[in-house]
């Protein structure tokens, strides 16, 4: 394991171009590089944000500059790189791809989001990049073809001095998180993410590397550096193996350039992630000295022309159907709070409350859910595109309608809520999220967060029972204008996407087999908008100003 010397926050100046660099080691001067030292840039959970903040051009115009200065330079993503926005819905991410390979993206490893437009689609996109697609915990097991047949466990990148491994690592929970009709065959689940042995699994090629010659290994990994993430953060990968000399981690959508962790024999190893939507670029240069310098880049004003050109090209593409207006509304409406932490995945917010009810009022079911985690963007007022309605929900979910029980419900509640704590943040950040934290419409309800989860789930994080107390309470269902109390026993029309209902999507199993009264009626996002338009006629003030007070939290 390599020991870092020198510890120092700096700001740095290449010629004329100026850029920030923070950092919990120290980015090296010009003068203190030598052109054979390794510089590693990477991203993390761009989802589709091709000009959002730093972007794709400036990306590239630092990539060539950093090359100008330096042989071995390796460009690396760490997942959720095509979902996100009409972009990737639209292409199934290949628009995505394509800007990727004018960057010449070195790596790119599979997030849990490049699974959402199936298998036969992801095939495309991975034999279509021209680097390495990695990710060494993936399993088939069926009998029919291997359609990640592609995908590298690690790999490795000899820049002369020393090899590097690159060993990729996705998230064991993809199996739910994306829809999970996806990873079957004949109803059996034939793609798993070594959920049981994960530890091992990434031990045995950080190993094998090593005895391929490697001098250092970098994991890079889509697995989450929260205790959201729990058992399988990335945090608990570098407690239970050795021989990783640090890891590029996605799937938190937080910035950390960097911060040390203890390895199985007490080694501390760096992770870092370089947050959301390319709010910065990621660093990392080993010198041949062997100190290892990490820091992200948070602004860079140099934009590459050819890369602009490239994102000029798709977006005339997506202008005629993105720039369609379709709907006015008088109230905008936020994910987030005014100090910018993000409430849909722990809170009742006004916007759940607007696409839950769209739901339900359109399809005329009792009740509705909508999971926060699939609640993607803001919803500005003025006039609405049908790009803008579609960032807001971004997966071409498709709703359905399905007959549950009441107990089906209140199990259902009381598992999307097993993280909900007290507060919603910490002052910094977030806490207590879960993306399958539940936005309804129907129902009311209480969650006491003095009471410990007793919700059991299997390797996965999928439903498996609830064994102790229950900390939701006092649920109520709205019949004829009044809310009632629910009735264990009374079957419930239910309105909600096809990931939650009927492909146990976020490990919400429980309504997989209940009776589907209706199914693919209409995509989430049309819903959406005839509700705005025929319903409410743009006026969303009156309904959604404040919030329904539907889920109080104790």
């Amino acid at each position: 394991m390599k020991y870092f010397s020198k510890i120092l926050v700096v700001v740095v100046f290449i010629a004329s171009v100026t850029f920030t660099l923070t950092s919990c080691n120290y980015e090296p001067k010009k003068s203190e590089l030598e052109k054979s030292d390794i510089v590693i840039i990477y991203t993390t959970d761009v989802h589709c944000g091709i000009d959002d903040n730093i972007g794709y051009a400036s990306l590239s115009a630092y990539v060539k500059r950093t090359k100008a200065l330096n042989e071995n330079v390796t460009l690396v993503d760490a997942g959720d790189a095509i979902q996100g926005s009409l972009i990737g819905n639209v292409s199934k991410g290949k628009y995505i791809i394509d800007i990727m390979n004018e960057l010449n993206y070195n790596l790119y490893v599979l997030g849990n989001h490049e699974f959402d437009y199936g298998l036969d689609e992801l095939k495309n996109r991975i034999s279509e990049f021209k680097g390495d697609v990695i990710s060494c915990n993936i399993s088939y097991t069926g009998q029919n073809e291997n359609k990640l047949s592609e995908v590298k466990p690690y790999s490795i990148v000899d820049y002369g001095f020393a090899k590097v491994g690159y060993v990729g690592v996705t998230t064991p929970s993809t199996t739910t998180v994306s829809t999970p009709s996806t990873f079957k065959e004949n109803d059996e689940t034939v793609y798993s993410f070594a959920g049981n042995n994960l530890f091992e699994v990434v031990q045995n090629n950080i190993d094998e590397c090593h005895r391929l010659g490697c001098k250092y290994v970098i994991l890079v990994t889509h697995l989450g550096y929260t205790d959201n993430y729990s058992p399988n953060s990335s945090p608990e990968l570098i407690a239970n193996t050795t021989g990783a000399d640090a890891v590029i981690d996605g799937h938190s959508h937080q910035m950390l350039p960097c911060n040390y962790y203890k390895n199985k024999t007490g080694d501390l190893v760096p992770l870092c992630t370089a947050g959301y939507k390319m709010n910065v670029i990621g660093r990392i240069t080993i010198t041949k000295n062997g100190d290892i310098h990490l820091g992200v880049i948070s602004s860079y004003p140099d934009k590459d022309e050819i890369i602009e050109s490239k994102i000029a090209e798709i977006s005339d593409k997506l202008a005629e159907k993105t720039n369609q207006v379709v709907a006015t509304n008088d109230l905008s409406l936020s994910l987030y709070d005014d100090a910018g932490i993000r409430m849909a995945r722990n809170r009742e917010i006004g916007l759940g409350d607007l696409v839950a009810d769209s739901f339900r009022n359109i399809l005329g079911s009792d009740i509705a859910f909508v999971n926060g985690g699939g609640l993607r963007d803001n919803l500005k007022s003025g006039e609405l595109t049908y790009g803008e309605i579609r960032n807001v929900l971004p997966f071409e979910n498709t709703l359905c309608i399905v007959k549950a029980s009441g107990q089906q419900i209140l199990d259902y509640l009381e598992f999307v809520s097993r993280k909900t704590q007290s507060e919603y943040s910490d002052g910094l950040k977030a806490v207590g999220e879960n993306g399958g934290f539940a936005q309804v419409s129907g129902l009311k309800y209480t969650i006491d967060t003095s009471i410990e989860s007793s919700v059991v789930t299997d390797n996965t994080g999928a439903y498996v029972s609830i064994e102790g107390q229950r900390r939701v309470k006092d649920v109520m269902v709205l019949e004829n204008g009044q809310y009632v109390e629910i009735d264990p026993n009374r079957q419930y029309t239910i309105t909600a996407t096809n990931f939650i209902l009927t492909e146990g999507g976020d490990g919400a199993n429980m309504f997989m087999d209940c009776e589907v009264i209706a199914k693919n009626v209409m995509l989430d996002s049309e819903a959406l908008i005839k509700y705005i338009v025929d319903v409410l006629h743009g006026n969303l003030k009156d309904l959604y100003e404040n919030i329904g007070n539907r889920i109080t939290i104790e």
